[in-house]
């Protein structure tokens, strides 16, 4: 918006503030149009930043979820193969040997929690609502990394798995190694799937809220 002073020059000095003060109405109309529009874009940003987060938390919910039941499964496992290794401990003998260990993993999403960081959606944001979905997010960042923990004992259990090609021919101090790793990756998983129960009741408090 331009503002222009009147064509006709001030003839006296009633003029004059008769002409500033046009000027100033003018300015100051200006500015208020600009700050209502800022506003409505602000208000727009956000309910845009919200809908998206609020997406996406639902979408990490489900995903923690499924997990839940490929834990349980891996647990099972993980328990037969400490079965396995005190019977190689034990120099027994294996009939109908089986083992199938198989890691699964939750890939949460944070794109548009970034994305709202990006835009300064959450500078137009509530207080409350920003510290709502920065503890969803912190505690999402403490999951991710429970999970990097289990997987790191993951590889070291599933590696330890080789000394049943020949059973007869472990070695007692290796498979002792194999049977601590699956003790540490059970209590890991443990620790995951308490971590990921904490997750989704947060994820779900957040979705409960307007």
């Amino acid at each position: 918006m331009e503002i222009h002073a009147p064509h006709a020059s001030a003839q006296s000095w009633r003029d004059v503030f008769k002409q500033l003060a046009i000027i100033t109405a003018g300015v100051l109309i200006a500015l208020a149009l600009d700050g209502v529009v800022g506003w409505f874009d602000h208000r727009k940003l956000v309910r845009e930043a919200l809908n998206n987060l609020r997406s996406e938390m639902a979408d990490n919910v489900q995903e923690v979820q499924g997990l839940f039941a490929n834990i349980a499964t891996e647990r099972q496992n993980l328990e037969h193969a400490s079965d396995l290794s005190q019977m190689l401990l034990d120099r027994k003998k294996i009939d109908h040997l089986s083992l199938n260990l198989v890691f699964h993993s939750a890939e949460l999403k944070d794109a548009s929690r970034t994305t709202a960081e990006v835009t300064g959606a959450f500078g137009h944001m509530d207080y409350a609502d920003v510290e709502r979905i920065a503890g969803v997010y912190g505690l999402q960042t403490t999951f991710n990394r429970a999970q990097d923990r289990t997987n790191e004992h993951f590889v070291a259990a599933f590696a330890g798995a080789s000394l049943l090609a020949n059973p007869d021919q472990a070695d007692a101090e290796r498979v002792k190694q194999w049977r601590s790793e699956i003790v540490l990756t059970l209590a890991a998983l443990t620790v995951e799937e308490q971590i990921g129960q904490a997750l989704v009741k947060r994820y779900n408090e957040a979705l409960k809220r307007p």
